[in-house]
């Protein structure tokens, strides 16, 4: 249902990554985003790290606590919005410090 948007997504992040790694001037690969597609859930992840989730349902994307544990708090502070509106280069911004 969200394939195109899932694939826009993961095409988006990853073309963010190697910028990013470009402009820091690293000489190493950059790590490749990645989705796995799970009963409930599609995880979206950075190289072997987990990163973002989205409800297969809805749409809807969240940060993650743990490794397949989405954060229902984060996403009543400061919601990410959903995979159909959300732009990969502000998705990318928020790897590491959601509430910012």
């Amino acid at each position: 249902m969200f394939q195109k948007h899932l694939k826009r997504i993961i095409d988006g992040l990853n073309e963010t990554e190697e910028k990013s790694y470009k402009t820091k001037g690293y000489s190493i690969p950059p790590d490749k985003w990645v989705s796995i597609i799970k009963n409930k859930y599609i995880y979206i992840n950075c190289g072997t790290s987990g990163a973002f989730m989205v409800e297969r349902e809805t749409g809807e994307l969240y940060n993650i606590k743990a490794y397949g544990v989405i954060d229902k708090n984060k996403k009543k502070k400061a919601d990410i919005g959903n995979i159909t509106t959300v732009c990969p280069i502000w998705l990318h911004s928020k790897r590491y410090n959601y509430l910012r």
